[in-house]
């Protein structure tokens, strides 16, 4: 290129020659990929921050449920007892929050922040009944919405049968807990199965190696 040129003499341009030695020539500037390339690694970021955001949101829901699971045989217990001494569904309510709030750890227990906010929702001026089922949507178990259904009834229908049905689920509430544990134990067990298989190497070392080297020696 500097020959061609040098031969035109031609100092306002620069020419790039057509063809070469009988070869066609085609000129083209280069492609910067720089943009590619910080475009790419942005969006394969992002992707990755929705993923680690994803998983975080999934851990919290399951860490949720776990923690409403656990929570409900001694919430429907404790209540259970305060409506057999007498007390209505709102006055235990009032209770079960008024001793939480006492008491109130470090780390909010989800179960009893709803029974706290049903019970401002019924002071601000909501119906009990709203309240309830508003509850239950809340806590989004299964358990928590049966317990809102139970409450729901007693203020339709009277509370003749109400400690009868309090008891009973009561107790299924304490058989599905220790159900709980049990396969939570299990799961404890298999993941404790790795580090029991590596001791086993380590000791099956520290007992074959004397003899190994008693051996060749």
């Amino acid at each position: 290129v500097a020959n061609y040129n040098s031969e035109l003499e031609d100092s306002e341009y620069y020419y790039l020659p057509s063809d070469w030695e009988g070869r066609k020539l085609e000129w083209k500037i280069p492609y910067d990929t720089t943009g590619n390339m910080l475009t790419a690694i942005f969006l394969a970021a992002a992707f990755v921050m929705i993923v680690i955001i994803a998983r975080e949101e999934q851990k919290a829901r399951t860490k949720r449920y776990e923690e409403l699971m656990m929570d409900y045989p001694g919430l429907i217990m404790k209540f259970t007892l305060l409506v057999q001494a007498g007390m209505t569904a709102r006055k235990a309510f009032q209770k079960i929050a008024s001793d939480y709030l006492k008491r109130k750890p470090q780390k909010p227990r989800f179960a009893y922040e709803e029974i706290v906010t049903a019970c401002h929702e019924m002071e601000s001026g909501i119906s009990e009944m709203e309240a309830y089922r508003r509850f239950g949507e809340r806590c989004g178990h299964v358990k928590y919405k049966t317990f809102a259904t139970l409450l729901i009834q007693n203020l339709q229908k009277g509370s003749r049968h109400m400690g009868e049905m309090l008891e009973k689920e009561s107790v299924e509430a304490w058989d599905d807990r220790k159900r709980k544990a049990k396969v939570q134990g299990e799961a404890a067990t298999t993941k404790l199965l790795f580090p029991m298989i590596l001791m086993l190497g380590v000791v099956m070392a520290i007992v074959m190696l004397p003899a190994c080297l008693s051996f060749y020696g």
